[in-house]
């Protein structure tokens, strides 16, 4: 794919820059959505639909047979990020326990994209959401994350009432 996209060879390096979402990655605030949403809902991929969809599951919903250890490790680790790690504004009263991890993109020569995936109950997932920054500078955790809090914020005292 790199040397048809890029005009460039496919280095080792060119491998750990994607494993960290870094170089040749490139996806929209949906399918990142759809990724926490598969941590969320125990390891289904979820195709968008209306949530009023007259087809069955099995039409929008499929399993990735992830291994139960799996999403454990992935749930614990998106719950550290929110209660010791770059997600701590997530850390909040106001919405239920939450897990999530932020994001920083480069994007030479301009400010970096932030990015902040969320989902909240922690325990019983009701809602994911994906904040993305363009070209805003800063961190993910610092810029994105308050966005995605706000988010949080207003479904749960929506729901409230």
């Amino acid at each position: 794919m790199e040397k048809e996209t890029f005009q460039d060879a496919w280095y080792p390096a060119d491998t750990v820059m994607v494993a960290i979402g870094q170089g040749a990655v490139q996806l929209t605030p949906v399918q990142v959505s759809m990724i926490f949403a598969s941590v969320a809902n125990g390891g289904y991929k979820i195709k968008p639909h209306f949530i009023q969809s007259d087809q069955p599951d099995n039409h929008w919903r499929t399993s990735l047979h992830l291994k139960p250890q799996t999403l454990a490790t992935l749930r614990s680790g998106l719950r550290a990020v929110v209660t010791s790690g770059t997600g701590h504004v997530l850390n909040a009263a106001s919405i239920p326990p939450a897990a999530g991890k932020s994001g920083t993109a480069e994007d030479p020569p301009r400010s970096s994209h932030t990015w902040f995936g969320a989902y909240a109950p922690f325990n019983n997932p009701e809602i994911v959401v994906v904040a993305f920054g363009e070209n805003t500078g800063g961190g993910g955790g610092s810029t994105a994350g308050p966005i995605a809090l706000k988010v949080l914020e207003a479904y749960f005292q929506t729901k409230k009432k």
